[in-house]
This record gives C-alpha cells, sequence and structure tokens, in this order.
C-alpha cells in the first residue's frame, strides 16, 4: 500500500526541499517506486532532478485545474524507480484561479489517491507557509516529516505546525500522523544544535527522528550539479545521514506500520 509523505513547516531554509528530493531518491534506490510532488511555486524540486523547468509543459497544478491528467504529469526521471510531478512557473491569473480551486480542500486527495495506488512512497514538497498547496498536502498525507534547523525561531514554527496539523486530523484527515522531527543543518559540537536537540527531545521525545542532518557543504556543490546530494556524492556526510533516514522510515513502516500519533 502507498504511503503518502509531506514535508512541511511554516518557515523558510530549513531544508525542506533537499529532504524531499533526498529522501524520494533514497526511497528509490533502495527500490521503492516513488513518486516526488513539487507543491512549492518556487520550483526547486526540477532543478535538483536535472529538469529544466521553463520546459515543463504538464505539472501538479495543471492536474488541479483539470487541464492535464496526473498521468500526463508525470515525468520519468534517470533513476528506475523515481517519478517527479514538477510546477511550473504560474501567472497573476493562473495564481488567483489556484487559490480558488484550493477552497475545495479535499480536492487533491481525491485526485492522487487513485492515481498514487501503484507507487510505495509519494512525497510531497511544501512551500514554507501553511495555507495553499500546503494545506491541501496536509489534507493528502498519510504523515508528515518536520524538518527543523537549530534555533528558536525553528521550534516556534513547530509548534505552529503541530498545532495546524491537530485541526486537519480532527476535522478532514483522520489518518494523519507524524512520521517524524528532523533536524537538518546540524551542527555537532555547538551549543545552539545541542540545546535544540534537548529542547526538541524534552518536548516531543516520541517525535524526533534518530538521524540528523548535518551541515555539509557538498548539499550545495550537488545542487549546482543538478543531482540528489545522495547521487553527487554517496559519501558525503549528508548523503549518509539520508540513506540512514530513508532506512528509518522504511523499517519503521516495516515494523510498526510506523508513525507517531498527534493526540
Amino acid at each position: 500500500m502507498v504511503k503518502i509523505i509531506a514535508v512541511a513547516l511554516p518557515k523558510g531554509g530549513v531544508g525542506k526541499t533537499t529532504t524531499a528530493v533526498n529522501i524520494a531518491t533514497a526511497f528509490a534506490l533502495s527500490d521503492k517506486k516513488t513518486l516526488l510532488i513539487d507543491m512549492d511555486p518556487s520550483g526547486s524540486c526540477a532543478s535538483s532532478l536535472g529538469f529544466n523547468r521553463d520546459k515543463v509543459k504538464y505539472d501538479v497544478f495543471g492536474v488541479l485545474q483539470y487541464t492535464c491528467s496526473m498521468q500526463k504529469a508525470i515525468h520519468h526521471t534517470e533513476y528506475p524507480y523515481l517519478d517527479f510531478i514538477p510546477v511550473k512557473q504560474l501567472s497573476y491569473i493562473e495564481e488567483i484561479r489556484l487559490g480558488k480551486i484550493l477552497t475545495n480542500e479535499q480536492l487533491f486527495g481525491n485526485i492522487l489517491r487513485p492515481e498514487a495506488l501503484s507507487y510505495d512512497y509519494v512525497v510531497l514538497d511544501c512551500p514554507p507557509y501553511l495555507v495553499g498547496t500546503t494545506n491541501a498536502a496536509l489534507m493528502a498525507a498519510d504523515s508528515v516529516i518536520i524538518p527543523i534547523t537549530p534555533g528558536l525561531y525553528a521550534l516556534d514554527a513547530v509548534r505552529r505546525i503541530l498545532e495546524r496539523l491537530r485541526v486537519i486530523k480532527k476535522n478532514y484527515n483522520r489518518n494523519l500522523r507524524i512520521e517524524g522531527i528532523l533536524l537538518t543543518i546540524y551542527e555537532y559540537n555547538t551549543k545552539v544544535s545541542f540545546a535544540t536537540k534537548k529542547e526538541l527531545f524534552k518536548a516531543y521525545p516520541n517525535l524526533v527522528f534518530s538521524t540528523s542532518i548535518p551541515k555539509n557543504a557538498t548539499v550545495g556543490e550537488a545542487s549546482i550539479h543538478r543531482k540528489p546530494v545522495i547521487v553527487y556524492d554517496p559519501s558525503a556526510k549528508a548523503s549518509k545521514a539520508y540513506f540512514n533516514l530513508s532506512r528509518e522510515i522504511i523499517q519503521s513502516r516495516e515494523m510498526f506500520n510506523g508513525t507517531s500519533s498527534l493526540e
């Protein structure tokens, strides 16, 4: 059965896209059939997978507007088990139209779920806010990865998204769970990283992933070369961490159908 995972936090610069792309690629490299969907209008996933966004004809917004089918919007990547649905640049009129379409909060999930049945995992890369496409993604998801960088403001963002997830679970998506809180751009042996990790385990002892993603210059190098870091340099510290994270998610699912409750 497919598992739909949203990568979301109402804050920029925490590694949402890097996490979504590398987790999806790691699943695919583990022979798990995976679909990555870019829900962020900035469209950064395309570049990370070597696609030219300007040449995208069919995308996720076309699917939502019923101007193309989801099958048409699916792009095959160079990795045999990884497919991708990009997002193209919207005009002002298209943005207004999309906003009206997304007032139907269940629309995306209703379109996605029948099409997703042929996959093991679907990964949704969300923008750094809780309305619009993020809201649509959370309505459709089975679980949520919450990436967080060390620091006070990121902890506040975690509290905000957990409050929103509880509302969605209560009123719209009873199956929604927390996949885990993920520390990214983590610097070992720094006071702020240690303090953030301590506070997270104190506040959410059952929600924090065992794996943290270290700060690693290779991630930036990989983006320049338009590749996921786990492909660009599998030996890099961040690459090893993303592989470990993918294994943590796969093993948790296989052993416990594992995600953490929002109750």
